[in-house]
C-alpha cells in the first residue's frame, strides 16, 4: 500500500516491487472417545515451542504472522477487535493479490508485511523485466482487493439490519477507500505503477492530486504525506529511467488499451462503490 514495491526485510533479496503460504492443519482422525484430559503447563509449554518451531522454519510465514498479529492490536485499540482483524484482513488480501500476480508472471516474491498505520508490502527477489509486467503486478492487488470489498458488500445486504451487517458494510467502505486511495496515479502507490505503462506523466498528475488532498481535503494523514514525499523524488527517477533504460517502457499498444480500459473500469467501480456504502453509513449509527 503505502509503498508496494518496498525491500525486502531480508539482506539477500534486491529491493524491487511490492509484491509469499499458510500453515496446514492435521485433520482429526476417526479416534475412539476417552475422557479429556487436562492440559497440563507441560504440555502447553511444548505446544509453543512446536509452534515457535514452525514459524522459525518458514521465516517468510512468521513476518507476516507477526506483523499481522501485532497490526490488529494497534488497530483494535482505535476500532475494536472484530473491525480491527477485518481491516487487516483486506489489506491482506490486497497484498496477496500482487503476490498472486507475481507468481503467475514466474516472479518470486515474499509473503506480506504489514506495517501498522502505513500498509504492507510484498518484497521481490529480483525487478521487474519491464514496465507492462510491473503494470500488471500493481493492478493485481485492486482487483483482488476489490473483489473482497464487494464480497463485504454482498454480506451487508444479507443481514443489513444485524451487528454483523453493520460490521460488513463499514469493512465494505474501508476496502473500497484503501483500493481507491491506491489508484491515485503517483508512485509508490499501485495507480502510479500502472499508469506509468502509458506515461510517465500521468505521476505529475497523481502527485498534484495528492499534494491537493493534503493541502486542501479531509483527509490530512502521515500516510498522504509520505506519499507526497516519496512520490516526488519517485516521479524524478520515472523521467530519469526513461531515458536511461527506453526498452524498460516499450510496451505494445494493445496492452497499454488493457491495462487502460481495466484500471479506469475499476477506478469507476470502486468510486460508485465508495459512494454507495458512504450513504449508508449513516443507517446503521
Amino acid at each position: 500500500m503505502a509503498d508496494p514495491y518496498s525491500p525486502s526485510p531480508d539482506p539477500r533479496y534486491q529491493s524491487g516491487a511490492d509484491y509469499g503460504v499458510g500453515s496446514d492443519h492435521p485433520v482429526q482422525a476417526d479416534i475412539p472417545a476417552a475422557r479429556p484430559s487436562r492440559s497440563t503447563p507441560q504440555g502447553l509449554a511444548a505446544a509453543a515451542v512446536a509452534a515457535v518451531g514452525v514459524l522459525l522454519k518458514f521465516k517468510g510465514l512468521a513476518l507476516t504472522f507477526v506483523s499481522t498479529g501485532i497490526t490488529i492490536v494497534f488497530y483494535a485499540q482505535l476500532f475494536g477487535w472484530w473491525f480491527a482483524a477485518g481491516i487487516v484482513a483486506l489489506i491482506l488480501v490486497h497484498e496477496l493479490g500482487h503476490l498472486l500476480v507475481a507468481r503467475l508472471l514466474g516472479m518470486p516474491a515474499t509473503m506480506p508485511v504489514l506495517i501498522p498505520f502505513l500498509g504492507a508490502f510484498v518484497a521481490m527477489k529480483q525487478s521487474p523485466r519491464s514496465v507492462a509486467q510491473e503494470a500488471q503486478m500493481a493492478i493485481g492487488g485492486p482487483i483482488v482487493g476489490s473483489i473482497a470489498a464487494g464480497l463485504c458488500y454482498l454480506g451487508y445486504l444479507q443481514a443489513p439490519d444485524g451487528s454483523m451487517g453493520g460490521l460488513l458494510l463499514g469493512l465494505a467502505y474501508f476496502g473500497f477507500l484503501i483500493n481507491l486511495f491506491n489508484l491515485i496515479p503517483v508512485t509508490p502507490l499501485d495507480g502510479g505503477r500502472v499508469l506509468s505503462l502509458l506515461s510517465r506523466w500521468f505521476n505529475v498528475a497523481g502527485l498534484l492530486i495528492a499534494v491537493g488532498l493534503l493541502v486542501f481535503g479531509n483527509f490530512r494523514s502521515p500516510v498522504l504525506l509520505l506519499v507526497v514525499l516519496f512520490g516526488a523524488f519517485s516521479t524524478w527517477q520515472r523521467f530519469r529511467s526513461s531515458n536511461v533504460n527506453p526498452a524498460y517502457y516499450a510496451v505494445p499498444a494493445d496492452v497499454k488499451w488493457r491495462i487502460g480500459a481495466l484500471y479506469l473500469g475499476l477506478l469507476v467501480a470502486l468510486a460508485l462503490g465508495l459512494q454507495h456504502t458512504s450513504s449508508l453509513l449513516p443507517a446503521i449509527q
